[in-house]
């Protein structure tokens, strides 16, 4: 990561990179080429990203960028941090990624915590990004299963556009994993979650885009839809 990025660059590129991933190789460069026009660094910068991914595993390159991502995040924190969105007291920055900020919330009407997802104020003018915003809460919210977090609620306050969901107290699983080595027990139960959240979401015509190919294509998984 270039010395004295913003968040906002960050997030610039974050989303050109990701775009880019779902693309076929061989059309990145003109895609790249058209959005990147009269900006050669922030071109250079996606084309790294795009060389480590391809040379390195996907897992290393998805966590690194999401260290620099939350590391930016970190330093804009306070600017939402205890200001109030509707209904909901904002408390603390949970995480940040392409496309939203996750928040730990205060739900002033029923009196519980929540996280808040907002959309990236940049992308709030943006009704192509705000239309994929829309659309994964409406597809979340469409789905019951134990291992799909529940929305509460889908609002707009201060000129952000928030999804409400119930918060889990616990470890994400980049913590875990960060603890050290699981146990096979302990990753096949895990995978087995994943595994069945995935099967519901693809039984009801929703694909997870974020997941690897031949994941998808592992029929013990019961994931029989592609992306």
């Amino acid at each position: 990561m270039t010395r004295g990025m913003t968040p906002e660059r960050w997030e610039q590129i974050g989303q050109l990179y990701h775009e880019s991933l779902r693309m076929e190789p061989d059309k990145r460069a003109e895609f790249l080429h058209r959005l990147c026009a009269g900006d050669e660094e922030l071109r250079r910068e996606v084309e790294s990203l795009l060389a480590a991914e391809a040379e390195a595993d996907e897992f290393i390159v998805a966590t690194a960028f999401e260290d620099a991502t939350e590391m930016l995040a970190g330093e804009g924190a306070h600017l939402l941090a205890g200001k109030r969105l509707g209904d909901y007291q904002v408390l603390d920055l949970l995480g940040r990624g392409g496309m939203g900020e996750v928040y730990l919330a205060h739900d002033t009407r029923l009196e519980r915590r929540v996280a808040l997802k907002l959309l990236i104020a940049a992308f709030t003018r943006d009704q192509s990004r705000v239309h994929r915003f829309l659309r994964e809460a409406r597809a979340v919210s469409a789905l019951n299963h134990p291992n799909i977090v529940t929305i509460h609620e889908l609002g707009e306050a201060g000129g952000r556009r928030y999804i409400a969901t119930e918060f889990i107290e616990g470890k994400t699983l980049r913590e875990v994993l960060n603890q050290g080595r699981l146990s096979p027990v302990a990753a096949l139960d895990i995978a087995a979650q994943i595994a069945s959240a995935l099967g519901a979401a693809h039984d009801a015509g929703i694909i997870h885009r974020d997941i690897p190919e031949p994941l998808l294509q592992t029929s013990e998984c019961g994931l029989r839809s592609r992306y």
